[in-house]
């Protein structure tokens, strides 16, 4: 399966940046693809158009999530996630140099807080950035699920 490309056409489907990144891993999710796009469905805008944390990263931190097994003790558990997330959501600020809506978006002309989301046209695609980092978060986490076995290349 080409991760990147269900991903970017999820996106291209007008689901936001953290559905598209999750739905490209619901092969291996035990979550339902509906449930799926309900639990990532106000990640995007950087939560709800706050600009905050890139829904794309926020996507890392789902997939993760879901996968994790529970080692029986809520400190640990809380450590052990933290840790695998934050290990990749480095190397995603590293690549873009910020984890922020708004700062990855700064360029972008008539960037809004507004919680009315952006018509999706072609324009709107031809000069968002979004996908870039939909692509590196979809990456970073295939290399990681493949890196610890729990998907094959």
């Amino acid at each position: 399966m080409d991760r990147q490309q269900k991903a970017y056409e999820c996106f291209k489907e007008g689901y936001n940046c953290a559905q598209a990144v999750i739905m490209a891993f619901s092969d291996v999710l035990p979550i339902d693809e509906q449930l799926l796009l309900k639990i990532s469905s106000a990640f995007g805008g950087g939560f709800a158009r706050t600009r905050n944390l890139c829904g794309a990263v926020a996507g890392i931190g789902m997939v993760l999530g879901v996968l994790k097994d529970s080692l029986g003790n809520v400190a640990e558990d809380k450590k052990d996630i933290y840790e695998k997330v934050r290990s990749l959501t480095d190397k995603f600020e590293e690549m873009n140099s910020s984890l922020l809506c708004g700062e990855l978006l700064k360029n972008m002309k008539n960037i809004t807080k507004d919680y009315v989301p952006s018509e999706r046209t072609a324009e709107y695609y031809a000069a968002r950035p979004c996908v870039k980092f939909i692509l590196d978060a979809t990456k970073l986490t295939e290399d990681y699920l493949i890196e610890q076995g729990i998907i094959k290349e």
